[in-house]
Order: C-alpha cells, then sequence, then structure tokens
C-alpha cells in the first residue's frame, strides 16, 4: 500500500551514508516526453539537505542549474520505497551534488520490474565516453530516426536478451566487457528501432561467459510503453499476469500524490 509522512522536518534518518540513490528528473522546463534518471551515493545526510556521489561523474549537470534542477530521490529505508523532491542547490565537487529536500516523503510497497526472456535484434555502442557526450549522440541519432534519416554502420544483430522497461540484460564475451555507459538500439516490432541509455547496474561471470545488467537512464516515454506492450503479450501468452511498470516508482517522473489530484 502507498501511503505518505506529512510534515517530515528530518529527512536525515531516511537516508544514511553509503546508501544508493536514484534520481528522476522532475525539472519544470525538463522535455516531458523524456525519461531521464542518475544513479548516486549518500556522502553526507543533513536534516533537509543530502550531498550525493553521482555514479558517473560530472553527469552533464552544470552550474546555470543550481536553483533550477529538481529532482525526484528514490530510495528504500524502512523495508519500503521512498521518494522525495530535492533542489540542486550546489556542487560540492566535480561529482559531489547538494540537494535541498522538501515537501512529503512518500513511502511505497517496493515492486519487480516485469521481465521477459527474447530474442530480438539490437545494436550496443560502448565507449569511456561521459554522460554529457552520450547525451548529445542520443540527441543527434533520435532527429536524425525521426527523419527516417540512415544511420551509418548501425547494423542490428539477433541476441537473445533480457528486457524490461527500466532495462537490459545480456552475455558477453569476457574480453569485451561493457563500458559504465552504453547507447543500446532495440527493433521490438515495425516502427523505429528503441534507442535508449543505460548505465552498466552489474555483471556475473557464467560458464566463462559475462551476464550484464544495465538499467536505461534515458529513454522516450513511448518507448517505455512499446518495451512494456511488449512483454505484457508475452506475459499473458504464457499464461502468466503482468504488472504496469508505472507502479514501479522508479521509473516515472511523478509522485504518488500526483495520481490523486483531480483532473
Amino acid at each position: 500500500m502507498d501511503n505518505n509522512l506529512p510534515n517530515i522536518s528530518d529527512y536525515s534518518r531516511y537516508f544514511t551514508l553509503r546508501q544508493k540513490v536514484y534520481l528522476v528528473n522532475m525539472s519544470v522546463d525538463r522535455n516531458t516526453d523524456i525519461y531521464e534518471s542518475l544513479s548516486g551515493v549518500v556522502t553526507f545526510s543533513g536534516v533537509d539537505s543530502l550531498e550525493l556521489m553521482i555514479t558517473h561523474g560530472g553527469v552533464g549537470i552544470h552550474d546555470n542549474e543550481i536553483g533550477v534542477a529538481t529532482y525526484k530521490l528514490t530510495s528504500q529505508a524502512l523495508g519500503s520505497g521512498i521518494q522525495v523532491l530535492a533542489d540542486l542547490i550546489g556542487i560540492v565537487s566535480e561529482n559531489v551534488f547538494k540537494f535541498r529536500m522538501h515537501g512529503i516523503l512518500e513511502m511505497f510497497q517496493r515492486r519487480s520490474v516485469p521481465r521477459v526472456d527474447l530474442y530480438a535484434r539490437i545494436f550496443h555502442v560502448r565507449g569511456n565516453f561521459p554522460l554529457a557526450s552520450f547525451k548529445k549522440e542520443w540527441q543527434r541519432v533520435m532527429d536524425r530516426l525521426r527523419n527516417n534519416a540512415v544511420l551509418p554502420g548501425l547494423v542490428l544483430q539477433e541476441t537473445e536478451i533480457n528486457l524490461s522497461a527500466g532495462g537490459i540484460g545480456l552475455t558477453v564475451d569476457l574480453k569485451n566487457r561493457p563500458t559504465p555507459l552504453s547507447m543500446f538500439f532495440v527493433a521490438l516490432d515495425e516502427g523505429l528501432p528503441i534507442c535508449a541509455l543505460a548505465e552498466t547496474a552489474w555483471e556475473q561471470v557464467e560458464d566463462e561467459k559475462l551476464r550484464c545488467g544495465f538499467r536505461f537512464i534515458q529513454i522516450l516515454k513511448t518507448d517505455q510503453e512499446r518495451i512494456n506492450s511488449c512483454i505484457s503479450d508475452l506475459i499473458r501468452k504464457s499464461g502468466g499476469a503482468h504488472l504496469d511498470y508505472k507502479r514501479n516508482w522508479v521509473l516515472v517522473d511523478k509522485m504518488v500524490a500526483d495520481g490523486r489530484k483531480p483532473g
């Protein structure tokens, strides 16, 4: 059951050092057609402030976003999922950012993201580039796809993957380890291939191969829906019950209370 804790005066009891936090862009001027997320680790927790070491360094956050950018911070505490809005108020160092939390801290039941194993045509772009460079390339690719332009060198290959609206898993050669950030192209239907930025979430050696999991950190919301529709069809055909990905609050740029507002 989803609920909230109103009138919180001290948020620090819900955030401890080295706690993993997901950030979802909730800025007023964001492109609401895009889901954007980051990962961070708590380095300082105060009454209403939090300092987070962002996983991928500079992450494309700049000085001009101080006092402008707002994120939803999502994590786990007291056996439940938690989320709260926070404004970017400072840059402590190259990869440590300071946030001021405000409003209701919502608690919700943690839910797994529906995922399936399937064969799909994909293309995996790797490279040790900063997130800002990957975002710039993602935008260039999306512009070309919208204009039906050919992407040189884009050859999608049939691959066994594990897919969800939140990310993708696949097996690679041990000598071909993924970089911290990647770009994936995935063909699911007759439409344009899905293009998403992802971060490497975990790796596991299996039978002299490397099984890898990636979390989508930038993807069109319509592509999240396309993935969800594909997974839903496959699960129902196998006799299972499908849970909509939007019940997982890490994957949406809204609060629980937003769904209760009239209109």
